[in-house]
């Protein structure tokens, strides 16, 4: 007889319009109070489908966190967590909610794909159940293939154990919960606040770079037309632009960092602890920070050589009207020299 559990697949989108009228998701039950409740992003909630995917029932919970994130929850029980035939059924699960989630206009390039493995029915620690190690390591990693023994036990390493009878194992693609009590739903909100970070900063660092590469064309044909009389409003309109992502991106930028810090209880906190440095987070937000250096450069650089250009093209057009002006002397002189002939 096989081990029971749950499969959640997680696919996570940005949509391209803003999310309005939802309702907020029930409370969710915690391990320990204070719980982190009200500090993170709260996610909505969208709809409920259902479908069956190889004779499975799969219920698909769609949420969104403000102001344009989208999630798609694909949850299904299954007779034996371990078995061969889970690892292509979570994959199907996500297929489906990809087709739900590009129902919600979101954005193709970015989404975030995550696998959590819920077992609660057992008995005893569940280091017992640690003799399925390979087939565990190989659902975490998406990796159908055998994996050498030291990568097992390095991936079986990032774990948490909070009381006797439960363990966290997390990696880049999936984790696995094991909890006797079946209090799975904080755990899974934190992995998916994990998620939506990465998200997040991926989508930030995509958009920093737009705007740079844009910045410094502009610059570029900006060095080329130095001498140009009348030039157009794209580079002012640039700069505008800039100052408003960038205004946006710190504020943004500071309120994650803020709400990670804030998360208070010691479980949420030592777990997001581990999420952070699996995800490599830390090296998204230093990443983030020394662009955002860069642009402040580039934009003082823009700013002096528009303010150099305008005060150019202002002489010019004063030196071209002081010779028009002398040219009109000129004509009216010579009418007059004409005139008293």
């Amino acid at each position: 007889m096989g081990t029971k559990g749950k499969i959640i697949a997680v696919l996570m989108g940005e949509s391209k319009s803003a999310l309005s009228g939802l309702s907020p998701e029930e409370g969710k039950e915690g391990r320990s109070a204070p719980n982190y409740v009200g500090i993170v992003p709260l996610q909505k909630r969208i709809a409920r489908l259902a479908d069956t995917i190889d004779g499975q029932d799969v219920a698909f919970h769609v949420k969104g966190y403000a102001p344009d994130i989208i999630t798609v929850e694909g949850i299904v029980e299954v007779e034996d967590i371990f078995h061969d035939r889970v690892f292509d059924l979570k994959e199907k699960v996500i297929d489906v909610a990809r087709t739900i989630l590009q129902k919600h206009n979101t954005y193709k390039n970015f989404e975030e794909e995550y696998g959590i493995f819920c077992v609660s029915e057992y008995v005893g620690d569940p280091e017992e159940l640690l003799s399925f190690a390979p087939r565990i390591a190989s659902f975490l990693k998406s990796e159908k293939a055998t994996l050498d023994p030291k990568e097992i036990q390095q991936t079986l390493e990032t774990s948490i154990k909070y009381a006797k009878d439960d363990l966290l194992i997390v990696d880049w693609d999936g984790a696995f919960i094991f909890d006797g009590s079946g209090q799975f739903d904080e755990t899974i909100e934190l992995l998916e606040l994990a998620n939506l970070q990465l998200l997040k900063y991926r989508i930030l660092d995509y958009e920093l770079d737009r705007r740079l590469d844009k910045l410094l064309k502009m610059l570029r044909r900006q060095q080329k037309e130095r001498f140009s009389l009348f030039r157009s409003n794209d580079m002012k309109e640039t700069v505008r632009e800039m100052i408003h992502v960038r205004s946006q991106s710190i504020i943004e930028f500071e309120t994650i960092e803020r709400n990670i810090k804030l998360i208070g209880d010691w479980y949420s906190a030592k777990v997001y602890n581990l999420l952070e440095k699996k995800f490599h987070l830390e090296e998204w937000r230093k990443n983030i920070k020394e662009k955002f250096e860069t642009l402040e450069d580039v934009y003082a650089m823009a700013s002096e050589n528009f303010a150099f250009s305008f005060s150019k093209r202002m002489e010019i057009l004063l030196l071209v009207g002081w010779f028009v002006l002398q040219i009109g002397w000129f004509v009216l002189l010579l009418l007059e020299i004409t005139y008293l002939r």
